[in-house]
């Protein structure tokens, strides 16, 4: 079948929708390889991934039975009478560089190997560029390559003369292994060439070229590392396909987690003010892209992209830490489960703090992720935590406190009052039961901020609590420190109740009753109203001496304290 045949026959034989879609998803992993061996070493981590990705693309389709042609015209690409991809005829671009070079059409067969894809890969991208003085071409490179599974035909053309009107049908030479065999035959025949002889001093440079050289190398040194990146995310603006825009994505996202294992914290901060600012500009006319951000921003967040940081979060030079608190606030509420794991490690305090705040930012957004690591939490690891939850804002942290303020850990108990009293001191009402805590630093914790201040609803309470306490029971130091906060929280309600305390029965001697005695004493003391002060007076009168010795030392300490 000659040219004209395959191609009609091509073109009879049309692609699918899905198989349409493939194909376009296929192109664009070859334009994103080519940009990216164009971009990087051709060793890189990235390009390697590349060429990885666009093979397995590449071949799944092939397995479905049916080989892959591209048809080259001087503007486009067409599969099986379809369009690919189109684009004026420019220099660098793929189209444009293939037909340049006189491919007129490129199959793929099944049976292509990973190593086979590579390096059309690498001949593709060598040739892209046109050089001033160009060393070969595509046409040469695969016909030396003499690849297996990719055939290929190619135009004939004098060098500078006008593409189109000198490749006819008749100057059509096949890819195939017959061409490649009449190609040998002719190059046969050619006359062995001697080596030139090289002049020495041609070899030598001059001060002046001395200086260029040390410009050149200066220049490149002093060029920003992350200027690739730039060229990644114009690419997104630029294409207005899914697939091609989450192909360029799985790049930055490689890219992402393999500068934080490098420790180049600079290019994870450019990647996320990038997509943000591609997710402004796309968000009203490519809605699509802002699932496909998100989906990004995730996954960046996730353990498994931020697992490097664990690796060298101990040998990070603080100085870092600035840009790398930009960074994780860009970053999605999950990315706190990493953050949590590294402030249990030893770290120097502006890194802890920077860690602090990004998790304060962050779990104000979505308390959740936070809330799920304390559900878990050991003791130790809680109290790292306080910080955070204290400082946020917002009802969920209070919440948590709250919970937290019934955990088994004294310590932790101890730690969640105050930060409720921090953060909501009219809350005390509603951890009331926490006056009867096993620890005696919770108690007197609660007691001191209870008098702080005159409040009917902590004074209601506490005469609810001492009114049920049985004479003579409990801790006499926590029976007189609630009397002294009543004292200190009261109004003249709290007095009938400590006139009774202190006055009824009080001939009768009893250790129990002489320090609720004494707490009622210091209560109405501390009242410092008209009716308080009619109590103690008569006290101090009574017939009984032991009362009115009781009410004395109660002034005599009140007066000394205030003296100090």
């Amino acid at each position: 079948m000659d040219t004209q045949d395959k191609q009609i026959a091509s073109e009879g034989n049309g692609l699918s929708e899905d198989e349409l879609i493939a194909v376009k998803k296929i192109f664009a992993g070859l334009l994103l390889t080519n940009k990216n061996l164009s971009l990087y070493p051709h060793g890189h981590t990235i390009c390697m991934n590349s060429m990885k990705q666009f093979y397995t693309l590449l071949a799944t389709f092939l397995q479905k039975g049916k080989n892959l042609k591209f048809d080259i015209e001087r503007d486009r690409i067409l599969s099986r009478g379809e369009v690919i991809s189109s684009g004026l005829p420019e220099e660098g671009t793929m189209h444009f560089s293939l037909f340049r070079d006189g491919i007129r059409w490129l199959e793929f067969k099944d049976g292509i190997e990973q190593r086979e894809i590579n390096e059309v890969l690498l001949i593709i991208n060598r040739y892209t560029k046109l050089a001033s003085e160009p060393e070969g071409d595509i046409v040469t490179a695969f016909w030396e390559a003499r690849f297996p599974h990719v055939e290929y035909e190619v135009a004939e053309f004098s060098w500078g003369g006008d593409m189109e009107t000198s490749c006819g049908a008749s100057d059509i030479i096949s890819g195939k292994a017959d061409g490649m065999q009449l190609r040998e035959k002719d190059l046969g025949r050619q006359e062995p060439l001697s080596d030139p002889v090289i002049d020495q001093a041609s070899l030598m440079i001059s001060q002046q070229e001395k200086i260029t050289l040390q410009e050149m190398i200066k220049r490149e040194e002093d060029a920003d590392p992350t200027f690739y990146l730039d060229a990644l995310l114009d690419s997104l603006l630029q294409h207005r396909e899914k697939e091609n825009f989450n192909l360029i994505l799985e790049v930055l996202f490689e890219e992402f987690t393999a500068s934080l294992k490098n420790r180049d914290f600079t290019v994870p901060l450019k990647i996320l003010q990038g997509l943000q600012y591609v997710f402004e500009i796309c968000e009203s006319d490519m809605p699509w892209t802002g699932p496909s951000i998100k989906d990004f921003l995730m996954n960046a967040s996730g353990n498994e992209a931020l697992s490097p940081l664990k690796e060298i979060w101990k040998d990070i030079d603080p100085a870092d830490a600035v840009v790398l608190g930009e960074t994780f606030k860009l970053l999605k509420p999950n990315a706190i489960h990493t953050f949590v794991s590294l402030l249990q490690q030893p770290q120097k305090p502006p890194l802890r703090q920077m860690l602090l705040d990004s998790i304060i930012f962050l779990a104000s957004q979505d308390m959740g992720p936070l809330e799920s690591v304390l559900n878990s939490a050991e003791e130790k690891l809680i109290e790292r935590i306080f910080p955070v939850i204290v400082n946020m804002d917002g009802k969920q942290s209070l919440r948590y406190l709250m919970k937290l303020a019934h955990h088994n850990s004294a310590h932790v108990r101890h730690e969640a009052v105050k930060g409720i009293i921090k953060r909501d001191p009219d809350r005390l009402k509603d951890i009331f039961s926490l006056i009867d805590d096993k620890d005696d630093s919770i108690r007197r914790l609660l007691l001191k901020q209870m008098g702080q201040s005159r409040d009917p609803a902590i004074e209601e309470l506490l005469l609810s609590y001492l009114k049920k306490m049985k004479s003579g029971k409990g801790n006499s130091g926590h029976v007189i420190s609630c009397f002294s906060a009543l004292g200190k929280t009261g109004s003249s309600r709290s007095v009938p109740f400590l006139r009774e305390t202190l006055l009824r029965w009080g001939w009768m001697p009893g250790s129990g009753r002489s320090f609720q005695r004494r707490g009622a004493a210091m209560a109405l003391l501390a009242l410092e109203i008209s009716e308080a002060d009619q109590v103690l007076r008569r006290a101090a009168r009574s017939l009984y001496p032991g009362l009115r010795g009781l009410v004395k030392k109660v002034m005599l300490e009140s007066q000394q304290g205030g003296a100090r």
